[in-house]
């Protein structure tokens, strides 16, 4: 049966470095003004505002999973969790409805904001299950993106993101689809 785990603010939050590196900035090669600091500050707090993080999780035994949904990298793992990660709706409205910086601004820092939330919820996993793989998404190796359909409808019956059945694209945006396989059972 699968689980939720709702997560707390600090979680999500991403060094700031690298939500200015997602969003442009490189190193020292611009700088960077008052009012554009200023911006930057306020978006990192709307999203902090706006975002609704939530992860739907589910752990299955590997013998009862269908082949086409264990890449061949998680070979001898006994277990696979699967989960759905999303910072919400909002965030995907804010986005859209913003000017080009704020949008920008916005969309890097929720990218990274939800690489937060999925490498603190890897490591709590991790601690509870020992030695794993790699996190891994549909989409990349061997597994087929539109993957995700079958995971989110069948695995994790979960209505926290919805997924195209025909292209495996995820919505919200800022969402993603993860396993991870454990060793020991």
């Amino acid at each position: 049966m699968p689980d939720v785990y709702i997560p707390e603010a600090f979680e999500i939050m991403p060094q700031k470095r690298f939500y200015l590196l997602r969003a442009g900035f490189k190193g020292t090669t611009h700088s960077i003004n008052d009012k554009l600091k200023e911006e930057i500050n306020n978006v990192y707090l709307y999203g902090l505002e706006l975002s609704k993080p939530k992860v739907v999780f589910n752990t299955l035994p590997v013998d009862i999973l269908a082949n086409s949904l264990i890449p061949h990298s998680f070979k001898g793992v006994k277990l696979i969790t699967f989960f759905a990660s999303t910072l919400g709706k909002d965030i995907d409205n804010f986005i859209s409805n913003s000017n080009t910086l704020i949008s920008t601004l916005l969309d890097a820092w929720a990218s990274e904001a939800i690489e937060a939330l999925n490498s603190t919820f890897d490591e709590k996993l991790r601690k509870q299950f020992g030695q794993g793989t790699r996190r891994f998404s549909p989409g990349y190796d061997d597994i087929d993106i539109r993957k995700n359909y079958d995971i989110v409808k069948n695995l994790l019956k979960t209505d926290i993101v919805t997924v195209n059945q025909n292209t495996g694209i995820i919505t919200p945006r800022k969402s993603t689809i993860c396993m991870i396989g454990w060793y020991s059972g």
